[in-house]
């Protein structure tokens, strides 16, 4: 069978077609189709040629494309329509024409911004063998989409008659460059380059370095890094564990800071953070007091205080604080800390900054002879602070009453008397419940917080116990409840009363020491079965049902989703933990025997998905 002839048009006809096609899409005005769920990404970046225009069915990443491809050809466009009254190679660095000539960034399309560890850097003159650093990350944009072709790179020419710098590729030109290509929004790129001071290099000679990127969507901010020859290298000292703090006193913080470097600060800035039940006794004027979200918190907002001290700094020199930083030590006190830290005081801090919120004295610091040694000091340190008192943690069960076959809930619940709120930034021993299910019960949905539990918490659940592990978390402040309801089937041959004990421990079996109130830590989940076949179940739950934890898909949740609500009574997937897998084994070996068959059925435990 022959394919059906395609039919050629004349050339010359053909010709004028396209020319009055062309003339017509020239004199409409442009106009959204309805029908197509976004224009072209060429379509917004700017006028396009008529044969690119005459493109209507190509994709947003295809039409992007020839868009770039035909810019490279037409002449070099202002670099205003994107940054401003500036020449391209002033808006982004040292470029080749090509990349002069990317077109700008879509409207709404990912902005990227630099982070750098340090806006300043000092190298040490004599160079040391554990040299300094610029290290640079740069988070995706989660609002607008992925960053594509990104090379990221840092200009030294700045800095570069004092200094030799160690980058990817030797850093031809003075520019060290990381093809990164694309950012997810959830994504990060990061990167450094290490630096020495040159030999004879005067102290105090100061260059800059700048960071940028280049990308053919995004909008990248950038940052620079001041490099001086010499450093100011600021300490504290740190301040040992102190364990017999009374709640409702004040607590004086006496660390001292010390500079080790070679040149002067001409001021630091003090970064005091602390747990929530301590409280900043004294709000000095040359002080601002807020929150932080810094990593020492572990997710969570924490107090903190920046304190702009003008004082210069020496080398080789130690100073005290001229007036003592005190903490007030709250009712509610149990495992608390303060971390604090200084850092160079930047010549660039805002004049509103520098006056503080505080209605206190001005803090300065006062010269208390020379540098100790180093092993007594830490660029940062966070000093634990842990009170003499209590948190009384009542649990309690449920009782309810069934029928043979019935599906119940049953809610485990934990609640902080007090007088101590429990935040365990400091320790991994986060609180939890450990649920027994009762005898004769199977559950058939458990809270997304609980995990199958084997005894000890450091190998996989044991498919056999029946128990389950819920984490409660922390903050958990005075007057907190959390609720963990379990569903349970009630089984045919069930016993007439059947109870599993629900009791806290840490989420590795341990005590909790600091609740002292014994008679509270344990309750009940009883289930009175209406004809029950039996005289009830074991009170410690053990030889009730057996989970199948192939189907339970249960994971354990982040520090963030322990903390948060008064309830944590999500409830997951269905556990499906019960005897009726055993009987269902013991049925089909019982049909292999009698067919008189010789088999060896041997069955493979699947281990639960668990996160710990």
């Amino acid at each position: 069978m022959s394919l059906p002839r395609r039919r050629r048009w004349p050339a010359t006809p053909a010709a004028v077609a396209v020319v009055l096609l062309g003339a017509a899409l020239v004199a409409t005005p442009a106009q959204a189709d309805p029908s197509r769920p976004s224009q072209p990404a060429a379509e917004v970046n700017g006028p396009q040629s008529a044969a690119e225009a005459s493109r209507t069915t190509q994709s947003a990443a295809e039409a992007s494309r020839t868009t770039q491809s035909a810019a490279e050809d037409r002449t070099a466009q202002p670099a205003a329509q994107a940054n401003g009254p500036q020449p391209a190679a002033q808006a982004n660095g040292p470029q080749s024409a090509a990349q002069a000539n990317r077109p700008r960034a879509a409207q709404g399309g990912p902005v990227l911004k630099f982070h750098v560890v340090r806006n300043e850097v000092g190298l040490p003159q004599p160079a040391e063998s554990d040299p300094p650093q610029i290290s640079w990350g740069v988070p995706g944009d989660p609002d607008g989409g992925t960053a594509k072709d990104v090379v990221v790179k840092i200009d030294v020419s700045g800095i570069s008659a004092f200094a030799d710098v160690r980058g990817p590729s030797g850093c031809p030109d003075d520019v060290c460059a990381w093809p990164v290509r694309d950012i997810a929004p959830d994504g990060y790129a990061g990167g450094l380059i290490e630096m020495s001071a040159k030999p004879g290099a005067a102290l105090g000679t100061t260059g800059t370095a700048r960071v940028y990127a280049t990308s053919s969507n995004a909008k990248v901010i950038d940052t620079t890094v001041k490099v001086t020859v010499g450093a100011v290298n600021l300490v504290v000292s740190r301040l040992p564990q102190t364990d017999t703090v009374e709640p409702g006193s004040t607590l004086d913080a006496p660390f001292t800071v010390a500079n080790t470097g070679s040149l002067t600060a001409q001021g630091v800035e003090l970064r005091l953070g602390t747990s929530h039940e301590l409280g900043f006794a004294q709000r000095f004027s040359n002080c601002v007091y807020g929150t932080t979200d810094l990593p020492s918190g572990n997710g969570r907002t924490l107090p903190e205080a920046v304190c702009r001290i003008s004082t210069p700094v020496e080398p080789g020199k130690r100073y005290r604080l001229s007036t003592s930083v005190g903490f007030d030590v709250k009712k509610t006190a149990l495992f608390e800390f303060v971390d604090y830290d200084v850092t160079p005081l930047a010549a660039t801090v805002p004049t509103s900054a520098k006056s503080g919120n505080g209605s206190g004295p001005e803090l300065a610091l006062v010269p208390d002879g020379a540098a100790p040694p180093g092993e007594s000091l830490t660029e940062k340190w966070r000093w634990i602070v842990n009170a003499v008192n209590t948190a009384d943690l009542d649990v309690t069960g449920d009782t309810v009453t069934a029928d043979p076959g019935d599906t119940v809930t049953l809610a485990a619940k934990i609640r902080n008397d007090g007088p101590a709120s429990v935040d365990l930034i400091t320790t991994d021993g986060q609180i939890s419940l450990l649920v027994n299910i009762p005898k004769g019960t199977t559950a058939v949905k458990v809270p997304e917080r609980c995990r199958l539990w084997n005894g000890d918490g450091t190998n996989d659940p044991d498919p056999d116990a029946p128990a389950y592990l819920c984490w409660i978390g922390s903050p958990f402040p005075v007057d907190k409840v959390a609720t963990m309801p379990f569903v349970l089937k009630v089984d045919e041959d069930a016993p007439a009363t059947t109870r599993g004990v629900v009791r806290h421990m840490s989420e590795w079996g341990a005590e909790l020491t600091f609740d002292t109130n014994k008679a509270n830590n344990q309750a009940f989940f009883t289930v009175n079965v209406t004809d029950g076949a039996g005289t009830g179940g074991s009170a410690g739950g053990s030889g009730g049902n057996k989970p199948q934890t192939q189907t339970a898909a249960h994971t354990q949740p982040n520090a963030t989703a322990g903390t948060t609500g008064a309830a944590g009574g999500g409830t997951g997937a269905l556990a499906q933990t019960g005897s009726s897998g055993t009987s269902v084994i013991a049925w089909a070996s019982a049909a292999v025997l009698a067919a008189g068959g010789a088999l060896l059925v041997i069955t493979r435990r699947r281990k639960p998905r668990t996160a710990d």
